[in-house]
C-alpha cells in the first residue's frame, strides 16, 4: 500500500507499507472516555494506542478539569474521583492545575504532546460550579448566571472546545445530584444554543431512566437538541417494553 502523497508527513512521502494480509482502517474515535487527569501523567495514553485508538473524549458525564477557580480545585476534584472511582492524591500530584478557563487548559494538555488526539468537552456541572459557586448545589441559573454559564461555553468552543456534557443522573459523596442536574430548560437551550449558533460542537448527556419521568426528560433534551441542530449522544443502554 502506498499512502496518498497528500496525507503523508513531510520527509516520508516515498514509504512504502506492506499491508498484505492485514486490515487497514482508519484510527478509532474513543467516544467516551474519563482520561482527562490521566493525561497529564501519562502523555503515551496506555494502551490506547496499541489498539488502534488515535483520538479520545473527554469531559464526559458532566465533568472535568475546566473551567476551575483556584478555590474550587479541591471541590472539582473530589466531585471527578467519586464518581470515576479514581485516586484523589493523583489528582493533586499528577495534574498541574495552572489555568481557570479553557485556553490555557488546552494549552497545559498540549505541553510536551500527546500520543492521541483528544477533542474536549466541557463539563456542564463544572461550568456550574466556576459561574455559580455553592449554590450551583442548590438551584437553577438566574438569567445572568445562565448567560455568564453560556458565554464562558462560548469562549471555549471559540478555543477549540467540542462541545459540552450534562448527566441528570449522578450524585456526589454526598448524595447530592451533581450542579448540572439543577439546570433548567432555559439553561440547557442556551448551552446548545451556543453549538448551534457556532455550527459545530457536540452534547454527550446521561438521562436518569431509573425516574419515572426519565424518558420525558431524555425527549425534552433531544427536542432542545433537534431545535438547535446539534448533534447529541444518550450515554445509556436501555430497554423501553
Amino acid at each position: 500500500m502506498v499512502f496518498d502523497r497528500r496525507l503523508v508527513a513531510p520527509g516520508h512521502e516515498d514509504e512504502v507499507l506492506d499491508a498484505g494480509g492485514a486490515y487497514v482502517a482508519p484510527g478509532f474515535i474513543d467516544t467516551h472516555t474519563h482520561l482527562d487527569p490521566s493525561l497529564f501523567w501519562d502523555r503515551g495514553c496506555d494502551p490506547m494506542p496499541q489498539h488502534g485508538v488515535t483520538t479520545v473524549l473527554i469531559g464526559n458525564c458532566s465533568l472535568g478539569l475546566v473551567p476551575v477557580r483556584p478555590d474550587g480545585v479541591d471541590e472539582l476534584s473530589t466531585l471527578f474521583c467519586y464518581i470515576e472511582d479514581m485516586p484523589r492524591e493523583a489528582f493533586a500530584l499528577g495534574i498541574p492545575w495552572s489555568w481557570e478557563r479553557y485556553p490555557a487548559y488546552r494549552d497545559a494538555l498540549a505541553d510536551g504532546g500527546l500520543a492521541v488526539n483528544a477533542a474536549v468537552l466541557l463539563g456542564h456541572s463544572a461550568l456550574r460550579l466556576y459561574v455559580m459557586g455553592d449554590d450551583a448545589w442548590e438551584r437553577a441559573a438566574t438569567d445572568d448566571e445562565r448567560s455568564a454559564i453560556a458565554a464562558l461555553l462560548d469562549e471555549s468552543v471559540a478555543a477549540g472546545a467540542y462541545g459540552f456534557s450534562t448527566s441528570f443522573f449522578d450524585s456526589d459523596g454526598r448524595s447530592r445530584p451533581v450542579p448540572s442536574r439543577l439546570a433548567d430548560a432555559a439553561e440547557l437551550d442556551a448551552l446548545v444554543e451556543v453549538l448551534g449558533r457556532r455550527g459545530r460542537g457536540f452534547v454527550e448527556f446521561i438521562p436518569r431512566l431509573l425516574d419515572p419521568d426519565g424518558f420525558v426528560e431524555m425527549e425534552q433534551f433531544a427536542d432542545i437538541c433537534t431545535r438547535h441542530d446539534v448533534v447529541s449522544t444518550i450515554n445509556v443502554l436501555v430497554h423501553n417494553e
